[in-house]
């Protein structure tokens, strides 16, 4: 009977403990994001400039001299060639895009990209900011560039970089390098983490 009741008692804990976990999660990851919603209809001004990370004409490009690669790692590259071509400002591929940046050192050990960097040695205007919110990203839009967020696969997953391209119902839609055409926001439960402009 002791031990009934300590096993009862055992498993009421891990049960309780589960619970706590699971309530905890969603905080834990969600931590320094915003919630995003589009307060007005912006169509894009450019066409979409579409670009996949995994394209086998670039997927096993690394990053700099990092050993990831585009398909791995290359959600970033993609957006911003996708934001320059949109910008007009370049007609390349991430492949040519990612060579420069290699050349020019805007890598660092780890394949992530140095910003400062990236202003001296392509001249190019970039914006870093924090979660930012929606306001941003229209203000973005309506002035013609393309803002770079920072994103969780599925809501909940690991992070990732997609580009905003407009707004509609309510809802922001963007350019996915791990996916096909235009994506909503949703998707990606409307959190945004950081806000990368680059023009």
């Amino acid at each position: 009977m002791a031990v009934r009741k300590i096993w009862m008692s055992g498993l009421f804990l891990c049960v309780l403990a589960l619970i706590l976990v699971a309530a905890a999660f969603p905080k834990l990851r969600f931590r320094g994001s915003v919630k995003v919603y589009a307060e007005e209809e912006i169509e894009p001004g450019a066409e979409i400039a579409f670009f996949r990370q995994d394209d086998e004409r670039w997927a096993q490009e690394r990053l700099g001299d990092s050993d990831y690669t585009m398909k791995g790692s290359g959600c970033l590259v993609c957006c911003i060639t996708s934001a320059l071509v949109m910008g007009g400002k370049i007609q390349e591929t991430p492949y040519e895009v990612n060579r420069r940046f290699s050349q020019q050192g805007v890598y660092d050990a780890q394949g992530n990209i140095v910003w400062d960097q990236l202003r001296r040695s392509e001249g190019c205007e970039v914006e870093v900011f924090g979660a930012g919110d929606g306001k941003l990203l229209s203000e973005c839009l309506r002035d013609g560039k393309y803002p770079i967020v920072r994103v969780r696969v599925n809501a909940t997953g690991s992070f990732h970089y997609v580009l905003i391209t407009g707004a509609r119902g309510g809802v922001f839609y963007c350019m996915d390098p791990m996916k096909d055409g235009e994506r909503s926001l949703a998707e990606y439960g409307n959190r945004i983490y950081a806000v990368r402009l680059v023009g």
